[in-house]
C-alpha cells in the first residue's frame, strides 16, 4: 500500500453546501483523531443536470474527480451517496460504487451490497409532527416539502402523512408547497398561506427552506411561534439564526462524518461494521416552542434543591435539561469542559463557593472560551452564543438573595458586552479574509493576463496567491493530449499519466517542464506529497465549461474547505487564457512562416519580374523602374547624370557560326564587363537581344573619358582570356546630363544611343579571328 498510514476517500458534494461542509468537519476530525490519512473528493450530483438543468449545465465536470479513486490511491472509501446520488436508481447507484473495487462504506441510503451508516429521520419527523398536534392542539398544519425525487424528502413526507392518519387528521393537498432544499421559497409558502387562510403550522423538511417560509409568513403580519407555528430539519446553523429560533430535528450530520470514518476503518481491518444507525432528535425553539410544565417543573426542582447544591451539581442539571442536544455529539467532552470553565465561574456564585468576579476574570474566561478551536470549528460562535443565552436565562430564574442577583447580573452584563465585541471583531476579520480572498483570487487572474507570455512565472504568481490564502500545500496537474474522458455510461476514463506541472509546499513553490510526468497512482502519494505526519487532501477539477485542464490537489483545514471552488474558478480562468495565449501564438507562429513564405515567393516573382533571366541584371522594365524612380526623387534634381546604350557587335554572326549557346555566352561575358567596369550602385541592365543600358549619376566632368578607359580595356582583358574563336566586342554611347523635374530619360538615351552609332562604324565588321 501507498504509507504505512491508512488512506481513507470521502466523496461528498459540493463543500459550499452546508450539508456537505457539517458531514466533512465529522469526517476530518476523526480522520486527526485516528491518525490517518484523509482525501476529500468535494463533486457535485450524479446526474445533476436532473436537479437545476440551467445553473448546472457543466457541474457533471466536477465527478469526474471520483474515479481517481481506486485500490492503487485509496485503502477504504466513504461516500455520501445519499447527496451525491439522490437523483440516481438504485441500480445505477450500485453500478457506480462497484466501480472503485475498494471497501465501501455509504452513508444516508442502503445499497445492497455495501454497508451503511445513516441517521434514522423518522424518528425525529415523528415527533415534531406529534409535538404539533399533541403540545399544541393543532390540526391545520402545511408541509413543505424538497423533490420527491430525493430520498430525504420523500421519507419525511410520507412521515408527516403517516402521523396526520394516526390522528385522524384528514391529509390535505392543498396544504403542501413543493420546493427543492432551497432558501428560496418565499412564493411558494406565500400561496401555501394564501389558499388555507385558516393554516395553523407550516412543517418544512429541512432548515435552509425556512429562510424563505419566515419572510412570506412575516410579510403576511403573523407571528411566528403565535399566529403561526414553524418546524424544521437538521438543525443547521440557519436554525439558530433565524428570529425567533427555528424548532428543528438534529440530524446528527458532524455525528455522521465522524462516526463513519471509524466503520470505514473496521470494514477495513474485519470486513464488516458494528453501527449502521444514529438516532435524530427533536429540538423545540420558540418557533414552536416546548411543553412550558416542563420548563417550570424542572425550575421548580433545581430551587427546591439549590441550598444543597454544589457548583457541579449545579451545572450537571443544567446541562441534562438546556444542552441535551449536545450530550451525544462526538466532541461532548471537550465541548462540555470548554463551557463549564466559564460558567463554574458564575455557578460558583450562586452556590457561594465564590464570593465575586472581577472584570478581567469574566473577559478572560469567555475569551478564552471563545477562541477554543472546538468552539471556533465545530461548535460554532452561533451555538455559544445561544448556549450562553440559555446559561443567562438558568440562572435568571433561580430563587437568589438580591446581592448574588446583582452580583450575577452585573457579571452578565460584562460577558455579554465580550461576547458582542467579541462577534464584531470576528465579523470584521471574516470580512477582511473575505475581501482578501477576493483580492487574491482576482490576483491570480490577473497574473495570467499579464505575464501570460511566461509560463513558469505564472505558475509562480499562482501558487504564491494560493500559499497566501493559506492552503499549506498545493499541487497542479495537468493533462496531456489524453484528458480525462467522459463515457457514454456516466463514469469517466482517466488518463494512465499526467503532467505534474507545479507545487507549493511549506512555502516552497517548484515548477516543472511539461515533460514531468507522473502516474495517476501516484496522485496522493509521491515525493513531493509525501509527509511523515498525517494529511488531509481534497482534490477537484480545473477545468472551463465543457473543457478539462487538469486536476488541483490541496493539504486542507477545516478552514480551507469553502476556499476550494472558488480557488478552482480562477484556476480553471487562468489555465484557459494560457492555453488560448499559446493557441493564439500557434497561429501566430504559422501566420508569420506563411506570409514569410509568401514574401519569398513575391519576391521571387518581383525579381523575375524586373530581372534578365540569361544575365542576371536588370531587364528592360527594371532599368525603367529603378532609373525613373531615382529621377523622381526631389533630391536627385541638379545633380549630373550619366546614361550609356551598349550593344554587342555581331551577335548574329556568333549565332549563326558557333550556335546560340556561345552567342549567350557573349551576351553574359558583356553583362560581366559593364558590371566590372561601371561603379557598385550603378543601374545596368539588358534591355533587348543584344542591347545594354547604363544609369549612373554623382560623378565628375572626367567620369566619361575614364570610364572609356575602363571599358575598353576591360574588353581587350575579356578577348585575351576568353579562348573563343571570335570576338566578343562592343559599341557604346554616353550621354551625361543635370537632372531636373521635367528630364525624360527615354530622351536621353535617344541621344546616347546616337553616340552609341557613331562609336559603332569604328568597330570590326567580322567577329572570326585571324587564324
Amino acid at each position: 500500500m501507498k504509507t504505512d498510514r491508512p488512506t481513507v476517500g470521502f466523496f461528498t458534494c459540493h463543500l459550499d453546501n452546508n450539508y456537505a461542509a457539517e458531514v466533512s468537519k465529522g469526517v476530518i476530525y476523526a480522520a486527526e483523531e485516528a491518525d490517518i490519512n484523509l482525501v476529500i473528493f468535494p463533486g457535485m450530483f450524479l446526474n445533476a443536470s436532473y436537479n437545476d438543468p440551467v445553473n448546472s449545465k457543466y457541474d457533471y465536470q466536477y465527478n469526474s474527480i471520483y474515479y481517481y479513486a481506486s485500490q492503487h490511491t485509496l485503502d477504504a472509501l466513504i461516500v455520501s451517496i445519499g447527496s451525491i446520488g439522490s437523483f440516481l436508481t438504485v441500480r445505477d447507484k450500485k453500478a457506480f460504487l462497484d466501480h472503485f473495487n475498494l471497501p465501501v462504506l455509504t452513508l444516508e441510503i442502503e445499497v445492497p451490497g455495501y454497508p451503511c451508516l445513516y441517521t434514522e429521520s423518522t424518528t425525529g419527523m415523528r415527533e415534531v409532527v406529534e409535538h404539533v398536534i399533541k403540545t399544541h392542539h393543532k390540526r391545520h398544519i402545511g408541509f413543505v416539502t424538497g423533490r420527491l425525487e430525493n430520498a430525504d424528502a420523500n421519507e419525511r413526507f410520507e412521515v408527516y402523512k403517516n402521523v396526520l392518519k394516526e390522528n385522524n387528521i384528514e391529509y390535505r393537498e392543498k396544504l403542501v408547497a413543493y420546493g427543492d432544499f432551497s432558501e428560496y421559497t418565499e412564493n411558494i409558502v406565500g400561496r401555501l398561506i394564501d389558499r388555507n387562510p385558516d393554516i395553523e403550522a407550516i412543517i418544512f423538511a429541512n432548515d435552509q427552506m425556512t429562510i424563505g417560509g419566515y419572510k412570506a409568513i412575516k410579510k403576511r403580519g403573523l407571528e411566528i411561534g403565535k399566529d403561526i407555528l414553524v418546524t424544521g430539519f437538521d438543525n443547521s446553523i440557519t436554525s439558530l439564526t433565524q428570529s425567533p429560533t427555528l424548532t428543528t430535528v438534529d440530524n446528527n450530520l458532524m455525528d455522521l462524518g465522524y462516526h463513519s470514518v471509524y466503520q470505514a476503518l473496521e470494514l477495513l481491518h474485519s470486513g464488516k461494521t458494528s453501527i449502521n444507525m444514529l438516532k435524530s432528535q427533536f429540538i423545540p425553539r420558540r418557533s414552536c416552542p416546548a411543553d412550558p410544565q416542563e420548563k417550570t417543573a424542572f425550575i421548580d426542582e433545581v430551587n427546591t434543591n439549590l441550598s444543597n447544591m454544589k457548583s457541579t451539581d449545579l451545572l450537571l442539571s443544567f446541562k441534562k435539561f438546556y444542552l441535551i442536544e449536545h450530550q451525544d455529539i462526538f466532541f461532548a467532552d471537550r465541548l462540555f469542559k470548554a463551557l463549564e470553565s466559564f460558567y463554574s465561574l458564575f455557578t460558583e456564585i450562586v452556590t457561594k463557593e465564590r464570593e465575586s468576579l472581577t472584570q478581567n476574570e469574566i473577559i478572560n474566561s469567555l475569551n478564552e472560551l471563545y477562541e477554543n478551536p472546538i468552539i471556533k470549528d465545530y461548535f460554532s460562535h452561533t451555538r455559544l452564543t445561544n448556549a450562553l443565552s440559555k446559561f443567562h436565562e438558568f440562572i435568571s430564574m433561580l430563587n437568589l438573595d438580591e446581592k448574588i442577583r446583582s452580583n450575577l447580573f452585573h457579571a452578565f452584563n460584562i460577558s455579554s458586552v465580550q461576547l458582542s465585541y467579541n462577534i464584531s471583531r470576528s465579523y470584521f476579520d471574516s470580512m477582511n479574509t473575505y475581501k482578501s480572498g477576493i483580492w487574491t483570487s482576482e490576483n491570480i487572474t490577473k497574473d495570467t493576463l499579464i505575464f501570460s507570455e511566461q509560463k513558469d512565472l505564472c505558475y509562480n504568481l499562482i501558487l504564491d496567491k494560493l500559499n497566501r490564502k493559506g492552503f499549506k500545500s498545493s499541487y497542479i496537474y495537468l493533462y496531456k493530449n489524453d484528458p480525462i474522458k467522459l463515457q457514454e455510461d456516466g463514469s469517466w476514463a482517466i488518463p494512465n499519466d499526467v503532467i505534474f506541472k507545479a507545487c507549493s509546499k511549506n512555502g516552497e513553490i517548484s515548477v516543472f517542464d511539461n515533460s514531468n510526468l507522473i502516474s495517476t497512482k501516484d496522485l496522493f502519494h509521491n515525493e513531493h506529497t509525501e509527509n511523515d505526519a498525517r494529511t488531509t487532501l481534497a482534490i477537484t477539477p480545473i477545468y472551463t465549461n465543457d473543457t478539462q485542464h487538469g486536476i488541483f490537489i490541496c493539504e486542507a483545514t477545516l478552514g480551507d474547505l469553502q476556499k476550494i471552488y472558488s480557488s478552482c474558478l480562477q484556476l480553471g480562468t487562468s489555465l484557459k487564457f494560457m492555453m488560448l495565449v499559446d493557441h493564439q501564438n500557434d497561429i501566430h507562429a504559422r501566420l508569420e512562416k506563411t506570409m514569410n513564405e509568401i514574401n519569398i515567393k513575391n519576391d521571387m516573382l518581383n525579381t523575375l519580374y524586373i530581372t534578365d533571366e540569361l544575365t542576371g541584371l536588370y531587364n528592360r522594365r527594371g532599368f525603367f523602374e529603378a532609373a525613373e524612380g531615382i529621377m523622381k526623387n526631389p533630391y536627385t534634381s541638379g545633380h549630373r547624370i550619366l546614361v550609356a546604350f551598349i550593344d554587342m557587335n555581331n551577335l548574329k554572326q556568333v549565332n549563326d557560326i558557333f550556335g546560340h549557346t556561345e552567342g549567350d555566352f557573349a551576351l553574359k561575358s558583356i553583362a560581366d564587363t559593364l558590371k566590372k567596369s561601371f561603379p557598385e550602385n550603378t543601374v545596368v541592365a539588358r534591355i533587348g537581344g543584344d542591347e545594354f543600358a547604363v544609369f549612373m549619376m554623382d560623378f565628375d566632368e572626367e567620369s566619361p573619358e575614364t570610364l572609356r578607359r575602363i571599358l575598353d580595356k576591360n574588353s581587350a582583358e575579356l578577348n585575351e582570356t576568353s579562348n573563343k574563336p571570335y570576338f566578343i566586342e562592343f559599341s557604346y554611347g554616353f550621354h551625361d546630363f543635370i537632372c531636373k523635374t521635367d528630364s525624360k530619360l527615354d530622351d536621353m538615351l535617344i541621344k546616347a544611343d546616337e553616340e552609341l552609332y557613331i562609336d559603332k562604324k569604328c568597330k570590326r565588321k567580322s567577329v572570326l579571328r585571324q587564324s
